[in-house]
């Protein structure tokens, strides 16, 4: 008898303590309890509306649970005070080196939306944001997904209808990268010869050794130019393939070490050798590089320096 009354009494004070926390906010939470409602995410993730609204609402975090834990600045972001019939559902949790990342949706009458909050491992609010939202009225909504690879960047899907009411696919990439979300990647699909290249550093300085323009032709180049006195270069490359069925392009900051540098940036899979040689620079991935071209074609080119232009005295 004694044993028995043992066994449900240790039965009784394990679900007691296996009791959900509340996260309503009408009791003081921690961190921690906050993180436990995420599980950890099976990398990579592939969310549409069909998939996101099949997803059973086990858990609800209150507003007021999140303003013990992020700024009242961010909650009105997630979810404004005025709106009362939005709730909030924990989806997954992805853990990095450095950060951890908390995905969620925000379930209203008409859509549902995913947001992601980003902490320091020493659970320090970073950053916030709305990743992307579904409408439940299929008439105001077209085609769209959320690929979440494992570095973590996300990648956006959609079609939507121009001017002209054609139908055209757009996709934009995010990443979290020196405590912000940066766009690392953008396209679409109209017909090229309605879309002008533009070259964002095309009017900036280049004095330093390797600053120039490098192409093939007119849609196929990569410019250098200084960054400002560091000795370092911003690059602008712009790749069209498969007659310009697939095109890439990629900004950012290069530190040449004799001839080579390469490109790699926090939050992005993306890795590219450049190596100078004579007038030419060579171009190899050395990492996914999809968020910024089509998945059909890569970066691996070689340009030719064009020659440059006298200054008028």
């Amino acid at each position: 008898m004694r044993k028995l009354l043992f066994i449900g009494f240790s039965c009784f004070l394990f679900a007691c303590s296996d009791k959900p926390t509340d996260l309503s906010g009408n009791t003081p939470i921690k961190m921690n309890d906050l993180v436990k409602a995420f599980k950890a995410a099976a990398i990579p993730i592939n969310l549409t509306d069909t998939s996101l609204f099949q997803i059973k609402d086990s858990i609800e975090i209150g507003r007021k649970a999140l303003s013990q834990i992020v700024p009242d600045s961010i909650i009105e972001r997630i979810v404004s005070a005025k709106n009362k019939k939005a709730t909030i559902h924990p989806l997954f949790k992805i853990e990095k080196e450095t950060e951890y990342y908390l995905i969620f949706k925000i379930k209203q009458p008409k859509k549902e939306e995913v947001g992601i909050l980003v902490f320091n491992k020493e659970n320090k609010f970073i950053d916030y944001k709305s990743i992307i939202e579904f409408n439940k009225d299929k008439e105001n909504d077209n085609g769209k997904s959320l690929y979440i690879n494992n570095e973590p960047s996300f990648l956006i899907e959609e079609d939507n209808y121009n001017k002209d009411n054609v139908l055209y696919n757009e996709k934009k990439a995010w990443a979290f990268s020196e405590g912000k979300f940066k766009i690392i990647f953008f396209d679409n699909n109209i017909k090229l010869e309605n879309k002008t290249i533009i070259n964002p550093i095309d009017t900036l300085p280049s004095n330093n050794e390797y600053s120039g323009n490098y192409e093939n032709d007119a849609k196929n180049f990569i410019t250098l130019r200084d960054n400002g006195g560091t000795g370092k270069y911003q690059f602008f490359l712009h790749t069209e393939k498969n007659e310009g069925s697939c095109v890439g392009e990629l900004k950012g900051i290069l530190n040449f070490k004799k001839n080579t540098a390469s490109y790699a940036e926090k939050g992005d899979a993306c890795h590219i050798q450049f190596t100078i040689q004579d007038n030419n620079i060579s171009i190899k991935e050395d990492g996914n590089c999809g968020n910024h071209r089509g998945i059909k074609c890569s970066f691996d080119e070689s340009f030719e320096r064009k020659k440059r232009l006298k200054k008028k005295k």
